[in-house]
């Protein structure tokens, strides 16, 4: 199993935005800020269109990317290359095309009779309700300047593909994963009010989900020199990528997203030059 993800450092707000043909009212530059609902979308949902080229301020090293709150139809692809020039004339990386949506279910989850069985796809239904993110986990880093990401999704019955937010980010994947106390699940903020006779009136709202854990015996070093310093940059208020399982596939819709953390409480030891890690984190809605 892959060990988990922290999207920090992030340089998402470092890059400037350009290619394909965006609305003026939609632009690229959405693509680095919140709220998520201020989405990038294009004039349309041809393949020239939808290019998005970033440009960094200078070299990093790369490792994670993200599109959050898209609205990518199932038939859509996505190809990702990166260069180590501004003129992107070094090429570095090309993924290749790949399915927006993988594979979520086993052939034993299906009835035969179904029409997903074949390649265990998501369904309209299986998806419906999400903010959905989409993350792009190269696995090792690179050392880039520029990049293009390329969106095939001619066929979107909107005419048009958009984004709340692209997260690029370095990412620190620990190298010990979570202990047996990792939980995860939702804040639900729906209110109701109970009538006399015992009936109830609901005001349904928006949940984010939520995860929480403790990494024990993580490095002293790794835990002051990334834990430590990721508390102390990203606060409460910066958001980030969290990643639990990057080879989870089957359930990237349901555990990856974009988060901000919430108070912990204090690193601990745990043993001689390892400590205990708390974290926990919510998802941006």
């Amino acid at each position: 199993m892959e060990r988990a993800v922290f999207g920090w450092p992030r340089w998402t707000t470092d890059v400037a935005w350009s290619g394909g043909s965006w609305l003026a009212g939609y632009p690229l530059s959405n693509l680095s800020v919140l709220p998520l609902a201020r989405v990038a979308r294009s004039t349309s949902a041809s393949l020239a269109n939808t290019q998005i080229i970033g440009t960094l301020s200078a070299a990093r090293s790369v490792r994670a990317f993200a599109l959050a709150r898209h609205n990518f139809s199932l038939a859509a692809r996505l190809r990702l290359r990166m260069y180590g020039d501004v003129a992107r004339a070094v090429l570095l990386l090309d993924t290749g095309w790949f399915d927006c949506w993988p594979s979520v279910f086993l052939p034993a989850d299906l009835e035969w009779e179904e029409d997903n069985w074949w390649d265990g796809k998501a369904t309209l239904a299986d998806i419906s309700g999400y903010a959905p993110t989409r993350p792009i986990w190269l696995g090792q880093a690179v050392y880039a300047r520029a990049f293009l990401l390329e969106i095939d999704d001619t066929t979107n019955a909107l005419g048009y593909v958009e984004a709340g937010l692209c997260e690029v980010a370095q990412g620190w994947q620990v190298s010990v994963n979570p202990g047996p106390d990792f939980a995860e699940g939702f804040r639900f903020r729906t209110e109701s009010v109970e009538a006399l006779g015992g009936s109830k009136a609901f005001d349904r709202r928006d949940k984010p989900r939520v995860a929480r854990g403790t990494i024990e015996h993580l490095p002293r070093d790794e835990a002051l020199g990334r834990g430590f310093e990721m508390l102390r940059q990203a606060d409460l208020d910066e958001p980030f990528l969290w990643f639990p399982q990057p080879d989870e596939t089957q359930h990237w819709v349901r555990t990856a997203y974009v988060a901000r953390l919430v108070d912990p409480g204090l690193i601990g030891h745990a043993s001689f030059s390892r400590s205990r890690f708390p974290f926990a984190v919510e998802e941006v809605l």
